[in-house]
């Protein structure tokens, strides 16, 4: 970047050098705006750069769909409201299962339960209050997650380990009902998937 600057004469040397200061404050302020941008390119990732990073990352699943456990009926059935969708597999080997207003993502292997936490800490979620889940399991857990905005609906999770398989489902609260009031629906919905559980 080449800065020309043309300086005019001035009538007296208070003029020259007010003008000269000026100058190199706007010099200075051009040198640093790079500078002062820095930190804004080395922050962490975007919730959504998180999230597309979770979809590539490698199957966690060990050959098990997703969907294979839930159905656009089972939601309906559970929630009381269609989902509008039907399953829809994602992430690699298809360990992930969305259906509108639900999504189930599998965990497999001895550190299934490991894989699942270090998912929560790249989310910044691993702190969030975690109620037990009762006939879940010991480590069966409840997360209701604040919304990070007033776009986004509350969803409340239900976490549980069966085997060598962790299990985590959502499922979006209608609006203006608290993410507690699906607690029921997210208990019927993992039974059902429970059941299917190879």
């Amino acid at each position: 970047m080449t800065l020309t600057i043309h300086i005019l004469p001035a009538r007296n040397p208070t003029e020259v050098d007010a003008m000269n200061i000026r100058l190199t404050s706007f010099a200075c302020a051009m040198l640093l705006i790079p500078l002062w941008m820095c930190p804004a390119l080395a922050k962490a990732q975007t919730p959504r750069q998180q999230a597309e990073q979770e979809l590539t990352r490698k199957a966690p699943n060990a050959g098990l769909q997703a969907c294979s456990l839930i159905t656009r009926a089972d939601v309906k059935n559970a929630a009381g409201r269609d989902p509008f969708v039907d399953a829809e597999p994602a992430g690699q080997g298809g360990w992930m299962c969305n259906i509108g207003i639900s999504e189930l993502k599998v965990y497999a292997g001895p550190k299934s339960w490991e894989a699942w936490e270090s998912t929560l800490k790249s989310f910044k979620m691993d702190k969030e209050p975690q109620t037990p889940a009762p006939g879940f399991g010991e480590r069966a857990y409840f997360l209701y997650p604040k919304p990070a905005n007033k776009y986004q609906s509350n969803i409340a999770v239900l976490v549980t380990k069966s085997g060598n398989h962790t299990l985590v489902l959502s499922l979006d609260a209608p609006q203006g009902k608290p993410a507690e009031s699906m607690r029921p629906a997210l208990e019927s919905l993992m039974k059902t998937i429970l059941a299917r559980l190879p």
